[in-house]
C-alpha cells in the first residue's frame, strides 16, 4: 500500500516537474524571440527656402480688343485687312455696298424739297391771312388755321433733313473703319457675303490693341482666394512652350464669383508682358500665384505632420504613445489641419499672426533603445514638400516620417499562434 502511494507521489511530483519546466522553456523562448526594436524612417530638419504657391488656370487674353462690327446691311464688296494685319486708328478695313443707301438718300432728299415747298406755300397764305385779318376782311378762325399750317410745314422740314441726315450716317456707315491702332485677331466675313444687321449687329473684325501687353483671368478655387491679393508675384506655363516659365503680377481679384456645376471660382487678373509675341490670345495658361515666401528658414518635412506611432512604440518622456484619435482631434482644432497637408493660403495668410502648433515625433536612441520624443512646433508657411518651423526644433533633428516594411506592425502579434514554431510566433 506504501509503495502504491509512494509510486502516485513520484508521477504527480514528475508532472509538476515537467510543467514547470515547460513553463521555464516557454518563457526563455518568449524572451529569446520577443518584440523586434522598430525601425522608423527619418528625416533631417533642414535650413532653406519656402514659397506657398497656389494653382489656378485660365486663358490668355489682351488687355484691351475691340469687336468690329456693321450697323447696316449689305453685300461685302472690298476686305482691306486680314488675319494679322496691323491697323491703325481710322484705317479702311471693309466696304458694304451702298447702292441701296444712295437710292434711299436719293427718296429722302426729293421728300425734303417737296417739304420746303409746302413750307413755302404754307408761309404765304400766312402772310396774306395776315393782311386780310388786319382789314377784318376774314374771320380770326381763318387766320389761326394759316398759322398752324404755317408750323405744320416748318416741322415737317425738319423731320426730312433729320431723315436725309439719317441715310447720309448710314451711308457713311458702309465703309468700316479701324476704332484702334492694333493688330487683327480674326476677320469672320469674306468679300462677297452679305452681312444682315436687322436684329443685333454683325461681327466682322476682332482687334486687339497691343499683343504685348496681355493677362490671365485666371479661376481661383473658394477655398484659395483668401491668400491672393494684388501685386503678388504668379509664374506660369503654357503647352506651345514646354519647359519655359511666364512671369506676370496680379493686378486684379473680382468679387463676382463663376459657379461651373456647383463648384465657386473668382477670377484673379494676372498682367502679362508678351515683348516677344510668343504668348498668343486663347492660350490655356498653368498659373501658379506666390502666396508667401521665407528665405532661410527651418525646413520640416510635410510627411512629419501624417506620422502616428504604433501602439509599441518607447515614447521618451511618456509613459505611451498618444492615442491617434486625440492627436488627431486635438490639431484640427488649429489653423493648417486637415491630417498633416500643408496649409493652405488662408492659413497661411495668418500664420504670422497665429502660427499653428503641431505635434511630431524626435527618433532618439537611450540606453532603452530607440524612442520617439514629442515635441510641439509652430509652424508657417508651407509648400508641397515642406513646411516652415518657426520653433521646437533645430537644424539636424531627425524627425520620424514613417516606419519600414520590415519593422514589427501593432497588432500582428495577436493573429499568430502560441505555440511558436511553423504556426506562428509567442504572443508578445
Amino acid at each position: 500500500m506504501n509503495r502504491a502511494r509512494s509510486r502516485s507521489l513520484g508521477r504527480w511530483l514528475a508532472v509538476i516537474l515537467l510543467a514547470a519546466g515547460g513553463v521555464a522553456g516557454w518563457r526563455w523562448y518568449a524572451g529569446r524571440n520577443g518584440p523586434e526594436p522598430l525601425d522608423y524612417r527619418t528625416a533631417p530638419v533642414t535650413r532653406g527656402d519656402i514659397t506657398q504657391l497656389i494653382t489656378a488656370n485660365g486663358q490668355l487674353s489682351p488687355v484691351q480688343s475691340v469687336t468690329v462690327g456693321s450697323q447696316v446691311s449689305g453685300i461685302i464688296t472690298k476686305i482691306l485687312a486680314d488675319f494679322n494685319s496691323q491697323v491703325t486708328n481710322g484705317q479702311v478695313l471693309a466696304q458694304i455696298d451702298p447702292s441701296a443707301i444712295r437710292q434711299s438718300l436719293t427718296q429722302a432728299e426729293a421728300e425734303l424739297a417737296s417739304a420746303r415747298a409746302s413750307l413755302e406755300l404754307a408761309a404765304l397764305n400766312h402772310r396774306r391771312a395776315q393782311e386780310l385779318v388786319a382789314s377784318q376782311l376774314i374771320a380770326q378762325s381763318e387766320y389761326d388755321q394759316s398759322l398752324v399750317s404755317l408750323h405744320q410745314a416748318e416741322a415737317a422740314v425738319r423731320m426730312r433733313e433729320a431723315a436725309v441726315e439719317k441715310v447720309r450716317v448710314d451711308l457713311e456707315r458702309t465703309t468700316i473703319y479701324s476704332p484702334i491702332d492694333g493688330i487683327v485677331i480674326s476677320r469672320a466675313v469674306d468679300m462677297g457675303q452679305t452681312v444682315a444687321a436687322s436684329f443685333n449687329t454683325p461681327t466682322l473684325f476682332l482687334i486687339a490693341n497691343d499683343l504685348r501687353k496681355m493677362r490671365i483671368e485666371a479661376a481661383v478655387s473658394e477655398a484659395d482666394v483668401g491668400g491672393v491679393t494684388e501685386g503678388q508675384r504668379a509664374t506660369f506655363t503654357v503647352d506651345a512652350y514646354l519647359g519655359r516659365q511666364f512671369a506676370g503680377q496680379v493686378s486684379q481679384v473680382r468679387f463676382a464669383p463663376v459657379t461651373n456645376q456647383n463648384v465657386v471660382n473668382y477670377i484673379a487678373i494676372v498682367d502679362v508682358n508678351n515683348d516677344d509675341l510668343k504668348l498668343r490670345p486663347g492660350m490655356t495658361a498653368n498659373a501658379s500665384i506666390i502666396t508667401g515666401e521665407r528665405r532661410d528658414v527651418l525646413c520640416l518635412p510635410s510627411a512629419a505632420l501624417r506620422f502616428r506611432p504604433p501602439e509599441n512604440a518607447l515614447v521618451i518622456g511618456g509613459t505611451s504613445a498618444p492615442p491617434a484619435g486625440a492627436s488627431l482631434a486635438s490639431e484640427r482644432r488649429g489653423p493648417g489641419a486637415g491630417g498633416g497637408r500643408p496649409m493652405g493660403p488662408q492659413a497661411a495668410a495668418g500664420a504670422a499672426e497665429k502660427p499653428a502648433t503641431r505635434t511630431i515625433y524626435l527618433v532618439e536612441t537611450n540606453t532603452s533603445g530607440v524612442g520617439l520624443r514629442p515635441v510641439s512646433v509652430r509652424l508657417g508657411i508651407s509648400d508641397s514638400q515642406s513646411i516652415e518651423a518657426i520653433e521646437g526644433v533645430k537644424e539636424g533633428d531627425q524627425v520620424a516620417i514613417g516606419l519600414n516594411q520590415t519593422a514589427a506592425r501593432p497588432g500582428t502579434a495577436a493573429a499568430s499562434s502560441p505555440f511558436g514554431g511553423p504556426f506562428g510566433r509567442p504572443p508578445r
